[in-house]
């Protein structure tokens, strides 16, 4: 398919990608990334969950069978997960001053 074909000085070009112009109109889907705060809030809780325990299973497998597992593999994972779970803390307590304050302004 030649998407360049010249008719006089109109040169007619072929939309390959669904936001390209066209005549009519194309319905965009709604972004729906997150969907509910509940479903983000969920859904970060269990990352942080899965470092966790990726970082003990390292951790208890460096003890059982040291050979299988490199030292920077496991501290690597529990930095990531000590860090992942400061940052939850820290969100936490924030929502919960917020929420007392909340309550205060009534």
């Amino acid at each position: 398919m030649d998407t360049r074909i010249a008719q006089g000085h109109v040169v007619r070009l072929a939309a390959t990608h669904p936001r390209h112009y066209r005549d009519e109109r194309i319905q965009e889907p709604t972004d729906n990334v997150a969907g509910t705060f509940a479903d983000a809030l969920s859904r970060a809780i269990g990352t942080v969950n899965n470092l966790q325990v990726e970082a003990e299973d390292l951790s208890r497998r460096m003890i059982t069978e040291p050979e299988s597992v490199n030292i920077h593999t496991v501290m690597i994972a529990s930095q990531k997960a000590e860090i992942a779970l400061s940052f939850t803390r820290a969100v936490r307590d924030e929502v919960i001053r917020t929420v007392r304050e909340l309550m205060n302004l009534r």
